[in-house]
């Protein structure tokens, strides 16, 4: 992909190593964060909740960003999680496991296929009644949350932080999209979003960029904003997107 010019939109905290991946393979890297992250005002649900781990069998995580906003609640409360030794935890992705880990803890599922609806098909036999805490963004896909509920489990989907859309002035992203990009990067359907609102806000239009999305669920919004043909990186990561740059490098 050595020239090939990429644009990243994840957030800002999370480009960094996906940027000098993308570098040591010769690429030519923009990056134009389309989301940020915050911690809700209000954590009374959140509190009640690890309030109440006595009755939790499962904690669901589907992001390194949850990981590190659900822990650092949980210590500023101060809860001891070594007090619920029954207590189970699953992730989605290698990065999301890693992330628990770094942070002291260990998970006791992941997926095969880094997804929150291969998670729910496939964690726990004997899921039925079993309650499992999900904490979550404002804007989380909850179609997963219908998978564990016809297993016959309780879900307890919690939001403790908001995932908000960057709006840039037009100067400035215009400047981004005239450097004739070759492929555009999505890890997340909001920051897909985000995207196409500030390409509406700007009067810009696609022009030949390739798009390589992280999973089927930020395809699918893609598809079903701008009805575009799009790549599914696999793995579903981005050591996946990358990959799939260079297969279709291989195959110009």
């Amino acid at each position: 992909m050595k020239g090939k010019k990429v644009l990243i939109t994840r957030s800002a905290e999370d480009n960094k190593e996906f940027k000098e991946q993308l570098e040591k393979k010769g690429a030519i890297v923009s990056e134009l964060p389309m989301i940020n992250f915050k911690l809700i005002e209000d954590l009374t649900e959140i509190h009640k909740a690890l309030d109440d781990l006595d009755n939790v069998d499962w904690i669901v995580f589907t992001s390194t960003k949850t990981v590190q906003f659900f822990f650092d609640i949980a210590e500023q409360k101060g809860v001891k999680f070594y007090y619920y030794p029954n207590l189970k935890i699953a992730t989605v992705g290698e990065k999301t496991k890693l992330k628990l880990e770094q942070l002291g803890y260990r998970t006791n599922f992941v997926p095969i296929q880094y997804t929150a609806e291969v998670l729910a098909e496939n964690m726990d036999e004997n899921i039925v009644g079993k309650r499992i805490l999900i904490p979550q963004s404002n804007l989380a896909d909850r179609e997963y949350l219908n998978v564990f509920e016809k297993r016959g489990a309780i879900s307890i989907p919690i939001t403790i932080y908001k995932n908000e859309a960057i709006l840039y002035g037009y100067w400035d992203f215009e400047q981004k999209m005239n450097n004739e990009l070759d492929y555009l990067t999505f890890t997340s359907g909001s920051s897909y979003k985000a995207f196409i609102a500030n390409m509406n806000n700007a009067k810009i239009a696609f022009k030949n960029e390739k798009i390589i999305c992280i999973g089927p669920s930020t395809a699918k919004v893609v598809e079903e904003i701008s009805n575009k043909t799009v790549i599914i990186a696999s793995p579903h990561t981005t050591d996946g997107i990358i990959k799939a740059i260079e297969k279709l490098e291989q195959n110009v």
